[in-house]
């Protein structure tokens, strides 16, 4: 499922990246949380980066009646500048059911909706597509 005209999206730094690779915005439905980097810095502000690996679901099934997927990647979602932040339930396998950003004030706020494992919810500054990179799977 795709996004459709989010503001809060559309203030995301580098967004075409993941636009011109989906050509929608995804809703990160069934990805999953391969890694977490906290970052301090001399300036008092501080960052968190995820990296996600995210995909398409096709309107097809395989031979054993799963949806194909197709449009693998890893995405780093970087978070710059953070006011608010709750984080529970990391482990060994973090799926989220769905990755929902919105605009709060002057900021933009994301909430990890899990499936599995991590719970998360950010207030930053900024938000940040630091790279994009596809996989096969």
């Amino acid at each position: 499922m795709a996004e459709t005209e989010n503001p809060a999206v559309s203030r995301i730094i580098n967004s075409e990246i993941v636009l011109q690779h989906f050509g929608y915005w995804p809703d990160f439905h069934d990805a999953e949380i391969t890694k977490v980097v906290f970052e301090t810095y001399p300036t008092g502000r501080y960052s968190v980066t995820f990296t996600i690996e995210v995909w398409e679901m096709v309107n097809e099934l395989d031979e054993q009646g799963h949806y194909k997927q197709a449009k693998h990647c890893l995405i780093e979602l970087q978070f710059i500048g953070i006011e608010e932040m709750e984080f529970n339930s990391f482990n060994y396998q973090n799926v989220i059911f769905d990755l929902v950003f919105a605009e709060r004030g002057s900021n933009i706020e994301c909430r990890f909706d899990s499936s599995n494992g991590l719970e998360a919810a950010i207030v930053a500054e900024e938000v940040l597509v630091i790279s994009l990179t596809p996989t096969q799977r």
